[in-house]
């Protein structure tokens, strides 16, 4: 009876052996070791390493905001009206002259006209005869570097006439930059001529007369 006992403990314990066997083996197969069943599980350790050393890794730089400031904008220039700037624009300078007449300091912006044209557009401001011979006996005219003559009056003051030169009758321009040439409100009864006075670099000023169908400067004045 004792002998069964001990041959069936021999046999457990073999089979138990068989098993052990097999399982190592299959351990083996899979490329684990045995001794891995009673050691403690190493891969949250790992896991604990790597979170450790994210976590001690220097944190990156933010990147500096760059803020744009809004600049105003640059103020649009108004527009100007003609009439509105020739209104602006009459400025009339007292020369000193004996009969007291005002010389404008430019000439008029509707530049060259015809004789009847300036007549009719500025009647008693455009200048007689009398008056431009006025202009050239009492001021000193005075030749410009860059064109044009400087006319100064008893008093010291002055204005400029500029080389604008002229449009004959076929309306064709000439002479800008060359010589000033300007209508009279005086003309030649019973003739198409009327008085102009006209000057350049090799031309004293002289009054002279010529067809009124030309368009010359304009210069008025004011009493």
């Amino acid at each position: 009876m004792e002998n069964q006992k001990s041959a069936k403990t021999i046999s457990i314990i073999a089979l138990i052996i068989s098993i052990i066997a097999l399982i190592i083996s299959l351990m083996i197969c899979c490329g684990k070791c045995p001794c891995s069943w009673f050691a403690q599980d190493e891969e949250p350790q790992q896991v604990a390493q790597v979170d450790q050393n994210v976590a001690t890794e220097p944190a990156e730089p933010q990147q500096e905001q760059v803020v744009i400031e809004e600049t105003e904008p640059e103020p649009q220039r108004a527009a100007i009206d003609l009439t509105e700037k020739k209104k602006r624009a009459q400025v009339f300078v007292d020369l000193g002259l004996p009969s007291g007449t005002l010389w404008r300091d430019i000439n008029e912006e509707a530049g060259l006209m015809t004789y009847e044209d300036a007549v009719a557009t500025y009647g008693k401001q455009l200048p007689s005869k009398k008056q431009y011979t006025e202009l050239l006996e009492k001021c000193t005219w005075k030749k410009l570097k860059n064109g044009g003559y400087k006319v100064v009056g008893p008093n010291g003051n002055y204005i400029v006439f500029p080389y604008d030169g002229f449009i004959n009758c076929t309306g064709e321009q000439r002479g800008v930059n060359e010589f000033g040439d300007y209508w009279t409100s005086s003309a030649k009864e019973g003739t198409e001529e009327a008085w102009r006075i006209v000057f350049s670099d090799k031309k004293e000023p002289s009054i002279i007369l010529h067809n009124r169908c030309y368009a010359r400067g304009i210069r008025i004045i004011k009493k």
